[in-house]
């Protein structure tokens, strides 16, 4: 055989190894979402949504503002067969994601070639962080198996530039998008643009007008679909508007951690953003040897795309403007508008910037090297195993569990003053007594119920009152410590107990 069949057959046999990497990958992933699914709920927000499937209720946070209807609807109907609210919506994660590895394939096709595009899907899948979020009952990962399906409908839509139904269609997955996680709305960029690009369709004013108020009205009723519901289900209009209200004062003024009320200057906050929650946690899982990799893959990727032609920009489609304009939109958000030591919330990125990389490097070549497609292979595989290793440990108790341990072995009246611990403790139903307190006054008044107790405080609880310049120094005595996975448990992996002294 000559050379060049030496190759054609090498060239086959590389394609067929990436493609049973990837499939073997990509249902593995989705079994291990199923046998390590978290069983209890390790956060208040996790309370929050368990507590829903059994009774809706934002009013008593069962769930939280704004409700997420679509992902605590899945959870309900899959919840009357398994019978655990917290696997309940674990296993609605774990389904939604593995059916948006259909559209997160289309959306590759259209720049990389069929065993690229798998090779991208079964990275995004075999991501560490996306898989520990999705074993949670949380709803990130339901809203990015659904960003997935948007995103493809957006670029069937600005590449149907004739199509009335793909606008639609697109409309109708963005109320989908929101109605399990409405942080997602800076993804409405896309919407819009698809909306200015098919401006050029018609020949005047008056017919573009007509055309934008109808596109408009009908995304507007495929939104009141879900927030309708959630108005009707909370006593009316005015009872929905004013817990909205409510809860988005305190959410950007206290919870959210934004960059105007935080006290971190905004570099400060924009670095951590980046390094830690994007780089660290969200690509890398906190596993140094896949940080490294990465690394490889970008520089190498960024080398490739200088190398390969400067007509980078001209390339862009009005779909891959939008892809950047959505991305870097809701970085802004995430940086402006949410907690970031939360870093789930920013789960959309590390996939979208993985995609990136990948447009930027490998974009339309027909000839990739096998150096290449074995780096790829061996990135899937180490991020698989893991993904592995990290998923086996969500059900390893937190450190709110181990704590309710301990104090469930003290054999005599007992309070716990608590930060947010104290919702876990309730969904649980301890045996001892527990209160969440904010204040250091509300504290000293509170104690006078509770003398013939030994008092107990969390770490958050203190840190709170230092802020209020009070100390305790000498009137606290530390008990135990506790500590649990920072992936899991990014704000209360580390609890100290303490005990006052009277």
């Amino acid at each position: 055989m000559d050379r060049s069949g030496r190759y054609l057959i090498q060239d086959r046999s590389i394609k067929i190894l990436i493609w049973l990497i990837s499939m073997s990958s990509i249902l593995l992933i989705a079994w291990w979402r199923i046998a390590y699914a978290t069983e209890l709920p390790r956060s208040w927000d996790q309370v929050d949504f368990s507590l829903a499937l059994s009774r809706f209720d934002l009013f008593a946070m069962q769930p939280h503002f704004p409700g997420y209807p679509y992902f605590i609807l899945g959870g309900m109907l899959l919840n009357k067969w398994i019978g655990n609210p917290a696997l309940a919506l674990t296993f609605w994660n774990g389904l939604l994601m593995l059916f948006s590895v259909y559209p997160a394939y289309a959306v590759s096709r259209s720049f990389l070639s069929k065993t690229l595009s798998m090779a991208s899907v079964a990275l995004i899948q075999s991501m560490v962080f996306v898989n520990v979020l999705t074993i949670q009952p949380m709803s990130e990962a339901a809203a990015v198996a659904i960003l997935w399906w948007y995103l493809w409908s957006l670029q069937k839509a600005f590449h149907r530039e004739h199509s009335f139904l793909s606008i639609v269609v697109a409309s109708f997955l963005f109320s989908l998008l929101l109605g399990v996680r409405l942080s997602y709305l800076p993804f409405g960029v896309g919407l819009l643009l698809l909306l200015i690009q098919r401006k050029k369709q018609h020949k005047s004013i008056k017919s573009y007008s007509s055309f934008l108020l109808t596109q408009i009205g009908i995304a507007a009723i495929f939104q009141l679909i879900w927030v309708g519901g959630l108005a009707a289900s909370e006593g009316g209009v005015a009872a929905f508007l004013q817990l909205a209200f409510g809860f988005s004062e305190g959410h950007f003024e206290e919870w959210g951690g934004t960059a105007v009320s935080a006290s971190a200057p905004l570099l400060e906050r924009i670095s951590h953003l980046i390094l830690n929650n994007i780089v660290w946690t969200g690509l890398s899982g906190h596993a140094l040897t896949i940080l490294l990799l990465y690394l490889i893959l970008f520089m190498f990727m960024i080398f490739q795309g200088v190398k390969s032609s400067g007509r980078t920009l001209r390339e862009i489609s009005w779909f891959g403007w939008a892809f950047v304009a959505m991305a870097f939109s809701y970085f802004l958000w995430a940086l402006l508008a949410q907690n970031i030591d939360k870093p789930r919330h920013i789960l959309p990125l590390p996939g979208i910037i993985v995609l990136g990389f990948l447009w930027i490097g490998l974009r339309r070549q027909g000839n990739i090297s096998t150096k290449i497609m074995l780096g790829l292979a061996v990135m899937i595989s180490i991020q698989s195993i893991v993904s592995y290793s990290t998923m086996k440990e969500a059900n390893d108790p937190a450190a709110v569990y181990q704590l309710m341990n301990y104090v469930e072995q003290i054999n005599e009246p007992v309070i716990v003053y608590t930060w947010e611990e104290t919702r876990v403790m309730s969904y649980n139903k301890v045996s001892f007594e527990h209160e969440q307190i904010y204040t250091y006054s509300t504290f000293l008044s509170d104690l006078q119920y509770y003398h013939k107790h030994r008092v107990f405080l969390t770490g958050q609880v203190l840190d709170g009152f230092k802020k209020q310049k009070i100390s305790m120094d000498s009137q606290i005595k530390k008990v135990k410590e506790f500590h649990s996975s920072t992936l899991y448990d990014p704000v209360y992996h580390d609890i100290v107990l303490y005990e006052f002294l009277r």
